[in-house]
């Protein structure tokens, strides 16, 4: 690789103390494109060559950390990719068929932010040695999101309306803005932030002295906007915007009545009642069925009783000689069936 260097910088110098009429344009000086994108770098020269075998370039990126990486080089019209940086390697796309007419024509592809830089080709030829720059800025490409869900809130009290960036970048240095989208004025900024402050000039006034902007959170790529004191025109779509990415989301705020909600306590509290329905049923029937068992323990004591009354009715009227014996025990039953009608009539 050094050899090969060595042998252009030598065609170089002899090319420009042979001719040195070789002229070299950019096509454009300023490139800006967005990261895993892709870019045509291209330049032009004159006079055309006649062959390509005599054309030797060399495209190199140099870094605001003063480091040069080899992009392209060419030796002989025939493509040194050995000396290619690694960063570069199997991005680079070359368009030879445009060569002859006198122009250079590099598509870098997946581009990353680490691209971004000062872009130099030299171009040795028959003709001479010339160059020229351009300058590559690439930026990542940021997702600005928001809370998906509707958010609800109670008059009087507060709210913290939230957005981040995917991936996270600083946004201490950019421009943010929560707008009404739903109001369709011109006025309608809730908390404006630029050059690193809070600007209020262009505020609503129904806003004014109740928005926070949390800057802690803006280091991590977090916009955090709190608003205090709630009140129902509060409701409505907000905007939340950062035109530096050129990217914007909205979110939903519903701010309701207090009353509501003691409403909705109300209402689940009542919704409890049926269960307790159901336990005093149960309480009722446990009762039942123990005043059930209780008379039917009442009823064998009479009937033991009755028997007790028979037995001593029984042996009284054997002791009676004058009474038949058919006599005794009709007596005995029917002064039974009276004893045991009084004592179910005591116990009712």
């Amino acid at each position: 690789m050094e050899e090969t260097l060595c042998i252009f910088l030598l065609i170089s110098q002899l090319s420009v103390a042979v001719s040195g009429t070789l002229v070299v344009n950019v096509a454009q000086t300023f490139y800006q494109a967005e990261e895993n994108h892709h870019i045509t770098l291209e330049w032009t020269f004159t006079p055309k060559t006649l062959s390509s075998s005599n054309i030797y370039i060399l495209c190199e990126l140099l870094t605001d950390q003063k480091v040069s990486k080899v992009l392209f080089q060419l030796h002989e019209g025939v493509e040194v990719s050995e000396s290619q940086d690694e960063q570069f390697s199997g991005r680079v796309q070359f368009d030879k068929d445009v060569l002859r007419e006198g122009r250079l024509r590099l598509d870098v592809s997946r581009l990353r932010t680490e691209d971004s830089g000062l872009y130099l080709c030299e171009v040795n030829t028959e003709s001479g040695s010339s160059s020229d720059k351009c300058r590559l800025n690439v930026t990542a490409t940021h997702q600005l999101t928001c809370q998906t869900e509707p958010i609800q809130a109670e008059e009087g009290g507060d709210v913290s309306l939230q957005c981040h960036l995917d991936p996270s970048v600083d946004l201490r240095k950019e421009t943010l803005e929560f707008t009404r989208a739903d109001l369709n004025r011109e006025d309608d900024v809730v908390h404006s932030y630029s050059d690193e402050k809070d600007r209020t000039y262009r505020q609503m006034d129904q806003y004014r002295g109740r928005t926070t902007l949390i800057h802690e959170d803006l280091i991590r790529g977090i916009i955090s906007l709190n608003i205090s004191s709630l009140t129902l025109t509060d409701s409505g779509l907000y905007t939340c915007y950062v035109p530096g990415l050129a990217d914007s989301a909205t979110i939903t705020l519903t701010v309701v009545r207090k009353d509501q909600d003691n409403r909705t306590n109300t209402t689940i509290i009542e919704s409890e009642k049926p269960g307790a329905e159901k336990m005093d049923v149960g309480a009722i029937v446990g009762g039942v069925h123990g005043a059930l068992i209780g008379l039917g323990l009442i009823l064998i004591g009479v009937l033991v009783k009755l028997g007790i009354i028979r037995m001593k009715k029984k042996q009284e009227a054997e002791k009676t000689p004058n009474i038949s014996e058919m006599e005794k025990l009709e007596t005995t039953s029917t002064e039974g069936d009276e004893e045991l009608q009084k004592m179910i009539l005591e116990t009712s």
